[in-house]
């Protein structure tokens, strides 16, 4: 018998596509032994209270939820959910019909109002039965107060059945809520896994980023080797992610200082990988290949990005500025992709000159240009990215600004190199407010 029990149980599994799948048809396997279980008693109950109009229901309805099962054996397990879903309430319906309002049949619509709860996720049909099944309440409990039943039972019988009616209401009420509390705490228990797991590969993640941090710190420009060469500077470096794409990279060659401030393609970790592939190119033109114009670096590091990265469709490289400073002359040449910097000399911003193209695969391969600057004593250049300018905030939510962000650099450069540095930090956070950072951010400010 056990055998037998296991078998219907399980039938249809195979068809199953997921975790939900599994639990209507097991669900519907069960309800349909039970219900079957029930008419057969109400079979019998037909012949101790020898009232044969039992027998028109029930006999009928043995076959009726016996075909669950078999729909969900030969793959018809979604039939098989709305097969089950609505014919309890036609069983239920008719048998309101047939009996009196003292039998209490209507309240077996208690029970096939919570079915859909389990079989179904979509809110418009789980509401659709649940309220065709009060629908059918209502009109069942009106009929059965203004018509005369067909079955004719004497009281003490008919309270006997009222009894066996409620007692199956409530074991019936009593498997679906367990039906729906095991799915409740088996999906607890799902829920409560994956959420351990995707903790345990996110702090995997978290480390191995921070670990990628601490690498690419060590390849930015060292603060004390910054100190050396431009003693009267700051650098604003914020990175939207734990690795920037941003970065300020810094060497020397004899007399002459080099100071890079550039945009990789991307943020976070793709940016970060950018960034150590453009740094590791800058390295490879200004102390490998001595390479002393910026222009030319700039030339030699986009046939570098363009013969490896663009040879597989892509298009990464930088927008940047590369400056040099003979620290002999205190002249100071530039190259700048994409990228504007700004002196500020007697009170006044002057935006220099640019190129138009990036430093990689772009619309232009020109060559860079070479650009100079005499500077003179108390004048300040500023090298920044695009991610100030681009950040939303303020009172409307809008971007910062190219010219908000010229304004403020020159409102705040008559002031110590250091407030500068503080200022411009807490204007950025004060206009980012509450909203996301876009991108990473860096400034350096070098006071010449």
């Amino acid at each position: 018998m056990n055998n037998f029990i296991q078998k219907i149980t399980y039938t249809g599994l195979e068809h199953a596509k997921n975790k939900h799948d599994k639990k209507c048809i097991l669900m519907i396997n069960r309800m349909s032994m039970v219900l079957v279980f029930t008419m057969i008693t109400f079979t019998g109950l037909a012949a101790v209270l020898k009232d044969n109009y039992i027998l028109y229901f029930s006999v009928p309805y043995i076959f009726a939820f016996s075909l669950a099962p078999y729909f969900n054996y030969i793959g018809w397990y979604i039939f098989s959910k709305y097969f089950f879903s609505f014919a309890p309430i036609l069983f239920v319906f008719l048998l309101c019909l047939f009996n009196g309002i003292n039998m209490g049949d209507r309240f077996f619509f208690f029970s096939t109002a919570l079915i859909p709860i389990i079989l179904f996720r979509k809110k418009w049909l789980i509401y659709s039965i649940f309220y065709l099944s009060v629908i059918a309440f209502f009109f069942a409990s009106w009929y059965q107060g203004t018509h005369k039943s067909i079955s004719h039972l004497p009281e003490e019988i008919a309270i006997q059945y009222y009894y066996f009616t409620i007692i199956s209401v409530f074991s019936l009420l009593f498997y679906v809520l367990t039906n729906f509390k095991q799915g409740a705490d088996e999906y607890e228990k799902e829920i409560e896994f994956k959420n351990e797991t995707i903790s345990h590969k996110n702090k995997e993640i978290l480390d191995s980023i921070n670990y990628a941090k601490r690498i690419q710190d060590t390849l930015l420009a060292n603060a004390d080797f910054l100190k050396e060469n431009i003693p009267n500077h700051f650098v604003y470096f914020n990175p939207k992610d734990i690795v920037s794409g941003d970065y300020y990279w810094a060497a020397k060659k004899g007399d002459k200082f080099y100071l890079a401030v550039c945009d990789s393609t991307g943020h976070g970790v793709p940016g970060a990988f950018m960034s150590l592939l453009n740094i590791g190119f800058l390295t490879e033109a200004i102390n490998e290949k001595e390479i002393e114009k910026p222009n030319e670096a700039f030339n030699f590091v986009r046939e570098r990005l363009i013969n490896t990265i663009s040879k597989v469709g892509q298009k990464d490289g930088f927008d940047g500025i590369l400056i040099c400073i003979d620290q002999k002359t205190n002249q100071i040449s530039y190259a700048a992709a994409n990228n504007r910097p700004i002196l500020v000399q007697a009170g006044i911003a002057i935006e220099l000159a640019y190129d138009r193209m990036p430093v990689g695969m772009g619309e232009r391969k020109d060559d860079f240009k070479l650009f100079t600057i005499d500077p003179k004593p108390g004048d300040i250049l500023y090298l920044f990215t695009d991610g100030f300018a681009d950040q939303f905030g303020g009172p409307k939510g809008k971007k910062f600004m190219n010219k908000t962000l010229k304004d403020l650099i020159l409102l705040n450069s008559t002031l110590k190199i250091e407030e500068q540095h503080h200022l411009i930090k807490d204007s950025f956070e004060k206009w980012r407010g509450n909203l996301e950072q876009v991108d990473d951010v860096c400034i350096v400010g070098i006071k010449l």
